[in-house]
Formats: C-alpha cells, structure tokens, sequence
C-alpha cells in the first residue's frame, strides 16, 4: 500500500530539458493542467512555441521551476545534466521527472539530495544503472516510480463537472476517453456504454466520479470489477458506498483486479486493513481537494463572501 499527499499540479511552472518530440509531448499535456512552459535545448526554438520560455543552461531552468522534466537524448554533453547545481537550484519544493535515459541524472546526488531534503521530490521512470534502482529510494515517501499511463483508456462513471476535468486531463496524454451516466451526452470525441460492466470491459483505468444515490450505490460491485479485469485499475474520487469494499478487497487479493486507487471509502474514516499491506493499491485519506493552493483558495472565498457580505455587495458563491 501507498499512501501519498498530494500537491496541486495544475497552474504549476513547468520545465523541460529536450524540446523534442517528446519534450513537445510533455508541454502539450502540462498545458492541459494550465503550466507555464520553460525549457532548455541547443538552440532557442522558433515560432510556433511562442508561449514557450527558453533558458541558455540547465541551472537557470531549474532556478525557475516547480517542476523539471529530462526529456532530452543521452550523448556525452547531457551526461549528468542533472547535477548537484541543478538539483539544488530545483530546490526543497521542487519536483524532478526524468523521463529520459538514467544517466541524465547523477544518481547518488539525487538520492543525497532526497535524503537530505534538498529536493522536494522525484518521478522516475529510468535509473543509472538499470535494472538495478538504489535501495534508498524504495524507503522515500516522496518519490515515485513511475509506470506508463499514455494511451490506456480511461472510462469514467459520471461525466459532471469533475468526470469532465479529469476527461480533459487525461486526453492531454492521448488516453481514449469513454463513459457511463444515465442519459447519453453531446461529446463526439468520448466513446458512451450504456452499462457499467460494459464501460469497465473497453477500459484499462475505470474512475468514479458521479454523485451518490440509490441508483449508484455499490454502483462498481464484483461483476465490474471482473470486467474491468486482473490488468484494471479502479480509481474511486466519488464516495466509498461507489464500491463495494468486500468485493474490491476480494478482487485485489485473489488478483482478479490489477490495482486501485482511493480516495474515499465505505466506512470512513475507518480503512480495511488489507488494503495497507498491498503494493497495487494507492490510499489517499479523503483529500483530493487538500492541496495547499486548494485549501489557500478556500480560505479566501470564505474572507471573500463575509467581506461582500459586511460591504452589502453581491455575495461570490451564493446558496440559493
């Protein structure tokens, strides 16, 4: 089992080291999250990446950054790109995603640096010294080792507001989007199943994302997620009676279902403990919207409405 805290993507400052075919994959799905683009190459790109800063050197990319992403090709000058000067001008709060080749990054600097809180944190989908990752990282909370997400297809089971932001996303990293609601929807691009069982058989990640009801109650139950299958994995941000939790504890220990993802459960705030013990499962205790940019902008609507309401303005966020 997983547990993660998450920080707010969206909005955050992007940069790439390779401005290639991949590096150009990358901006256009950072974009989709509303991230500023910076990047580093041999050369400044030309039109059409007007919206796109360019910096002379790694370092000065770094500085100017949340995130950094290695997207470039490995030859004797972006051996080590990624050294402890770059690392370091990243910083506590910075995020590195290498995404290139293992030798990009200095390896025992990354783990120093990650041990030492220099870093904020690392997503690796590549190491050094492959098939070998260092021991150490296996133990840090803040990094993850990443598998491929590009492409699946992802179904969804209700296309509100938040099915269709996370529709939005996920299209970004050309994932075919499909869906189940109670009524087919006006969305050409978007594959509509008229069951759940079916949604779940045509989908390699099935998130749950509608309202809670009679209706959709236990709404994923076991003949879901036997569709869904031993490679599937359900993603719950809805409410935990979405699910039926015996079924999914069954699922996933007599792998009959390849992972899961929760934000929320049955019994809250009471977990299974089952689910502590396993490697395929990511537990996340009820805070999709527990972001320090998200709960900063809560707080300020609330100063917001009372401040409209002492100047008898209109209020932000009425309650009709």
């Amino acid at each position: 089992m997983t547990l993660l805290i998450f920080l707010q993507f969206s909005g955050k400052r992007v940069a790439i080291l390779g401005l290639g075919r991949i590096g150009l994959a990358v901006a256009k799905r950072a974009e989709a999250f509303g991230c500023s683009i910076s990047y580093h190459s041999r050369s400044e790109k030309p039109f059409p990446f007007p919206n796109y800063k360019f910096y002379a050197n790694a370092v000065d990319l770094a500085a100017n950054c949340d995130v950094l992403v290695v997207a470039c090709s490995l030859n004797a000058e972006t051996y080590h790109i990624v050294n402890r000067e770059v690392i370091d001008a990243l910083g506590p709060e910075g995020v590195l995603i290498n995404i290139g080749r293992g030798a990009h990054v200095d390896e025992p600097e990354l783990v120093s640096a990650l041990v030492e809180k220099r870093l904020g944190g690392a997503g690796l989908d590549v190491y050094e010294n492959e098939p070998f990752a260092p021991e150490q990282l296996f133990s840090l909370d803040n990094v993850v080792l990443v598998p491929h997400f590009s492409g699946k297809r992802v179904g969804i089971i209700g296309l509100g507001r938040i099915g269709l932001a996370v529709a939005k996303r996920v299209e970004a990293f050309d994932c075919p989007v499909n869906y189940y609601q109670r009524t087919k929807q006006d969305y050409p691009n978007y594959t509509y199943y008229p069951s759940v069982v079916e949604l779940a058989a045509n989908s390699d990640l099935l998130v749950v994302a509608c309202p809670l009801n009679a209706q959709t109650r236990h709404i994923v139950n076991r003949e879901v997620m036997d569709a869904l299958g031993p490679k599937g994995v359900l993603i719950n941000i809805g409410r935990g009676p979405h699910v039926d939790e015996p079924e999914l504890v069954a699922a996933l220990v007599e792998g009959r279902l390849g992972g899961a993802g929760l934000d929320v459960f049955e019994d809250e705030p009471n977990v299974p403990e089952a689910l502590f013990t396993m490697d395929n499962v990511v537990v996340v205790p009820h805070i999709g919207s527990g972001t320090n940019e998200t709960r900063k902008g809560m707080a300020d609507l609330v100063l917001g409405n009372l401040e409209a309401h002492v100047l008898k303005k209109p209020l932000l966020t009425p309650v009709l």
